[in-house]
């Protein structure tokens, strides 16, 4: 046996033996990765997608984990949104039939928790919250209730109630039997009139558009909407129903029939099944585009087939191992993840590229020159792999691929760092991002050392190609080495100014999904008046009745304070029990007896010319209505039918209680000064909403975006020192990337474009990749000793290999999805930044440096 020595244990001799083992063992390497692959295909056939916009915001702070906490608890993204619109020329009544067969088959639906139709229904016992209608009001309301109840009051009320009945309506008619006294109007009124107050399920019509034209159904699953097997499920129920719907419409009869209405879907589940469907067609559009450009490309440039057939392969294969691996292990991808996956293609064939050019020049005709400086070369390294003419065995090849595969794994390797570099962020989707593009070039780096020299043909090529070398341009470059130093200087110091005119967009509208549902919600807010800048107080505690006290306070401030703010608070339909207790006292003493109020009610009915027993079914309820001992529980809404008014104020989780306050500010001003009065009631408190996170976002970016940037320069910076041993020519593999990068942040600031979260982060993954080149360059030129050789050789290597990031990137601009889509572009201008810093800068700098 081969005594092991410390020498065979240095990198180049680690490398070489891979290289010659894999060389000679090809069978066994492509067995292996075949089984691999196999294995990592059933992986990725149980990969699921998260499009959650949720995956994309911070854990820590304090905003923005209230405002996830929100989300989870109280379930606002959760909501169904059915919108049905009229054809021109009818009105939406006109379609009422087909409608409440609509909101009939949602009923009966599995999927489906319940249904606000908008209107009074049978699915929720109202009795019960009518009989209690007077602990409802308070203040000014609460006054006019009761003098509503004295005799005058009661002949004042009838008599408004009479006039109602001048536009015919049978609800309306109904109604007045069940309420001439207006109390519930006054409910509706003290819960807030508007769309922006709290409806309860008594309006005429349910949820119209200002023309009558359109109508809002809102439903409630029984999963969240990220739970993409239901959202589909729920998907093809909606379907069905549409189809039943309109067979049903087709049968009237001729005379009958008209125009079908629009029937249109919106909510978090519609866009989870719309998004998963977004990301699995871009993924594959964006795979295969990709490799639809880097592979023409490939073959233009070196007129190889076997280049273009292998190029792609190591990369393919380390993504499909990685996607494999996380589908076993039952992980969600987020959509920029999976999205941005495309780019490992642009980022992996570099390496094959670098090691088949290595190969042709080692096995092409070789001048004197060459041997001798081979020669040399050999003489001056470790003991190693012997310098010997080309005999196309295993070693042979091995001795001259080693140089390059050591350059093209380090390369490889800072890549994956700058990646890695974003695991340490606090940004969900950005740390999954990092993972799978860090763990993909890692694998990557290894398939390339064993994938190539097993593929190589055994025999060189007689025809060599004729775009090897690029003598040339590098002998330009070297001429001019001062004139490009000292233009790249002043280009840097000019675009760098620029540079802090970059505006950068760091809020949560600009990572939204853009699907048609996601559109669709968007108008839905200005159509029916829902409201969009949403603040939302979060009171968290173990007793319900404490925390509705806390409650009532800021209310009574924020109405004494701020008389013009729209507010839904949760002690609006579940008072605390002091105040119910206040409420029923004062109508116990001003109230008249049911048999006083009775005869006023009669008189009042004479008196308006009703017939009569108009008020009988009223009457009916007079005693719940005077009873002093009724009173509103959390309980009792749920156990009535009414979980779907109280649970967007009050959720119990155990023995825990989140109760939840909605304000609507008019201006910064107000909001800041609500603000202001949360902290004053109750510091545990805690006021979030859109707004208030895309600010903590906006604050938070900076440092974030500062440690992502320096951990991955770090480690990059740490990886190119241990493999160079140098700082001279370390700092010249990094000084381009540095260059390059100021380069793009000026030009993009030049054109005006705003970027967001996903661009600025894709910067730091440029570190790895604007480094890749100089690594190159200079591993190059220290084992020829010649920057004008180094660069004569590599220079079509960089150009091809920027061509090829470009296009891996470059399908992204295209993308739908507004994260990839920015991320497309930086990559786009950082690509041609770095390659041009690499190509022109880093030679005339390395000419004007005295040889390794």
């Amino acid at each position: 046996m081969k005594k092991l020595r410390i020498q065979d244990l240095t990198p180049r001799h680690i490398v070489f033996n891979i290289v010659s083992w894999a060389r000679r063992r090809r069978g066994l390497v492509l067995a292996i990765v075949a089984c691999t692959l196999l294995a990592s295909i059933e992986g990725v056939r149980r990969l699921s997608f998260d499009p959650d916009v949720l995956s994309l915001l911070p854990h820590d702070g304090r905003v923005i984990p209230a405002f996830r906490n929100y989300l989870a608890r109280v379930g606002s993204l959760d909501q169904l949104y059915v919108v049905f619109t009229a054809p021109e020329g009818y009105s939406i009544d006109d379609y009422r039939d087909d409608i409440e067969a609509w909101i009939e088959r949602l009923r009966s639906s599995p999927e489906i928790d319940r249904v606000d139709s908008g209107t009074a229904d049978r699915t929720r016992d109202f009795e019960w919250l009518a009989d209690r209608r007077l602990l409802l009001l308070r203040g000014a309301a609460l006054d006019e209730g009761l003098r509503r109840l004295q005799p005058d009051g009661v002949a004042r009320a009838v008599a408004a109630s009479r006039t109602l009945l001048t536009v015919p309506s049978a609800d309306v008619a109904e109604m007045i039997r069940y309420d001439p006294l207006g109390l519930l109007a006054l409910v509706r009124e003290s819960l807030g009139g508007t769309q922006r107050g709290l409806n309860i399920g008594i309006t005429e019509g349910g949820y119209l558009s200002a023309d009558n034209t359109s109508r809002l159904i809102i439903a409630r699953p029984r999963k969240p909407p990220f739970d993409t097997d239901f959202s589909r499920a729920l998907d093809t129920r909606l379907r069905q129903i549409a189809s039943e719907v309109a067979g049903h419409a087709d049968g009237d009869s001729e005379d009958e029939r008209r125009p079908a209405m629009t029937v249109e879907f919106a909510g978090g589940h519609r866009v989870a099944v719309e998004t998963e469907a977004l990301v699995k067609r871009e993924s594959i559009f964006n795979t295969v585009g990709s490799l639809a450009l880097i592979l023409p490309l490939l073959y233009l440039a070196y007129r190889s087939l076997w280049l273009v057939g292998v190029g792609a392969v190591p990369s393919g294969l380390s993504l499909l191992l990685v996607f494999g691996v996380l589908g076993f292990a039952g992980v969600r991808l987020s959509s920029a993840a999976t999205g941005a996956s495309a780019m490992l293609f642009g980022l992996g064939v570099d390496g094959v590229v670098l090691l088949y050019v290595a190969y042709l020049l080692h096995t092409g005709p070789a001048s004197p020159l060459d041997v001798a400086r081979g020669c040399r070369e050999q003489s001056r390294r470790a003991p190693g792999p012997p310098y010997a003419p080309t005999n196309g065995d295993a070693d042979d090849t091995a001795s001259g691929l080693t140089g390059p595969s050591i350059s093209m794994l380090l390369g490889m390797w800072t890549t994956a760092a700058t990646f890695y570099g974003l695991t340490f962020v606090d940004f969900p989707s950005l740390q999954q991002l990092g993972r799978l593009i860090g763990h993909s070039m890692l694998i990557c780096g290894l398939l390339t050392l064993v994938l190539v020299p097993a593929l190589l043909p055994r025999r060189a090529s007689a025809k060599r190609p004729p775009t090897l070398t690029m003598p040339r341009l590098a002998a330009w470059i070297v001429r001019r080495r001062h004139a490009l130093t000292v233009a790249a200087v002043v280009v840097t110091i000019v675009l760098g100014a620029v540079s802090t005119r970059l505006r950068v967009n760091p809020t949560l509208d600009r990572l939204r999904s853009t699907t048609s549902a996601a559109q669709l919600e968007t108008k839905l807010a200005g159509t029916f008046g829902l409201p969009t800048d949403v603040y939302v107080v979060l009171a968290e505690g173990n007793n319900l009745d404490s925390l509705l006290e806390t409650n009532e306070r800021l209310t009574a401030r924020l109405t004494t304070d701020l008389p013009s703010l729209g507010v839904q608070a949760p002690t609006t339909l579940l008072p605390p029990a002091a105040s119910q207790q206040r409420t029923a006292e004062r109508v116990q003493q001003s109230a008249p007896s049911r048999t006083a109020l009775l005869a006023a009610l009669e008189r009042a009915r004479g008196e308006s010319g009703f017939r009569p027993g108009s008020f009988d079914l009223f009457a009916g309820t007079l005693p719940a209505v005077l009873d002093s001992s009724l009173r509103l529980t959390y309980d009792g809404y749920r156990s009535h039918g009414l979980g779907d008014l109280i649970d967007r104020f009050v959720v119990r989780t155990a023995d825990r209680w989140t109760i939840v306050t909605y304000a609507f500010p008019e201006d910064e001003r107000q909001a800041q000064r609500l603000q202001e009065i949360v902290d004053s009631v109750d510091p545990a408190q805690t006021l979030t909403g859109l707004p208030l996170v895309n600010r903590e976002l906006a604050d938070r970016f900076l440092p974030q975006f500062l440690k992502g940037l320096g951990i991955g320069s770090l480690m990059v910076v740490v990886l190119v020192v241990l493999a160079f041993r140098s700082w001279r020519l370390s700092l010249f593999a990094l000084l381009p990337t540095v260059f390059g990068l100021i380069w793009t942040a000026g030009i993009l600031a030049a054109a005006g474009v705003e970027l967001d979260l996903f661009a600025m982060f894709a910067v730091v993954t440029f570190l790895g990749i604007g480094v890749d080149y100089g690594i190159h360059l200079v591993h190059r030129f220290r084992e020829r000793g010649d920057a004008e050789r180094a660069t004569s050789e590599l220079a079509p290597v960089i150009l091809v290999a920027g061509a090829i990031t470009l296009l891996g990137y470059g399908t992204l601009i295209n993308s739908s999805y507004p994260p990839l889509r920015s991320m497309g572009l930086v990559s786009a201008v950082s690509v041609l930044a770095l390659a041009a810093a690499s190509l022109l800068v880093l030679p005339a700098l390395l000419a004007m440096g005295r040889r390794p």
